[in-house]
């Protein structure tokens, strides 16, 4: 005797987690502005990387000690920095700007001291450069900063977390309908 089996179509849930920025929109400062490439232009959601049609953030050149730091409104332990740097444009490969930063953390706008991590360089066209904070630092403000001129950012997202769970992630189920599998299978039974 032959024996045939179908599989059919079935509905099965699952989890989809999306890793979502804290500093997204948030209130942003810099050490100084090259022309009109603002400190929120690093926190606008665009993550496209041509500098000029993406409007990423630009020191001023002669700023010898150039920052950016973003203030999350709250308190959070700090998990990892991400930046997006910037790509190849009309203006040229200026993407090895990014080298040397150090990102820092602090409770308050005038104390952005404690470590986070570094990031030596040099950056790479529209790389995205993770920055691991080891120690899970608390603070309310993120500061990227750099010893030597132009400091220059298309993107940053912060994540962070504490004991209880991770802040910046969300997590929804959706439910998927999949398409009929037919399969059929011959054997005695």
């Amino acid at each position: 005797m032959f024996k045939n089996h179908l599989l059919y179509s079935h509905t099965s849930a699952i989890s989809l987690t999306a890793l979502l920025g804290l500093a997204l929109g948030k209130q942003t400062k810099q050490s100084s502005t090259y022309q009109s490439y603002r400190a929120e232009y690093a926190v606008d959601g665009n993550r496209g990387t041509d500098f000029y049609q993406d409007k990423c953030t630009h020191t001023d050149p002669v700023d010898t000690n150039p920052w950016w730091r973003v203030d999350l409104l709250t308190v959070y332990s700090i998990k990892s920095v991400r930046i997006l740097n910037r790509g190849i444009d009309s203006g040229g490969d200026f993407s090895n700007r990014l080298r040397d930063v150090t990102v820092t953390v602090g409770l308050t706008e005038s104390d952005v001291n404690t470590p986070c991590g570094v990031f030596a360089g040099p950056g790479t066209a529209s790389q995205l450069v993770v920055i691991n904070c080891p120690t899970s630092p608390q603070g309310r403000f993120v500061m990227i900063s750099k010893t030597t001129s132009v400091l220059t950012l298309c993107e940053v997202d912060v994540f962070v977390s504490n004991n209880k769970s991770p802040y910046g992630i969300r997590t929804r189920e959706v439910r998927i309908k999949s398409p009929p599998l037919y399969s059929f299978g011959y054997g005695e039974g």
